[in-house]
């Protein structure tokens, strides 16, 4: 439980120590990115040209739900 508990790590990055590990498995420096969208973007173009396992996937589904949870007006 305490690994999915997410964290502010940057200005606009919120992040678990569960996605953080899995992104430094693919070598995705979070820090680099000013936003999450930003980071989305990086991410869906890293699973667009390179062969992953289903986490990265599930990570960057998880990051669009909650972007559109929490920045969709509604």
């Amino acid at each position: 439980m305490e690994n999915s508990f997410v964290k502010q790590v940057k200005d606009n990055i919120y992040l678990s120590s569960d996605d953080i590990r899995i992104l430094k498995r693919y070598d995705i420096d979070y820090m680099n990115f000013s936003n999450m969208k930003e980071l989305m973007f990086y991410m869906e173009d890293y699973l667009n040209n390179n062969e992953v396992d289903d986490d990265l996937e599930d990570l960057l589904m998880k990051f669009s739900e909650y972007n559109y949870y929490f920045h969709t007006n509604k």
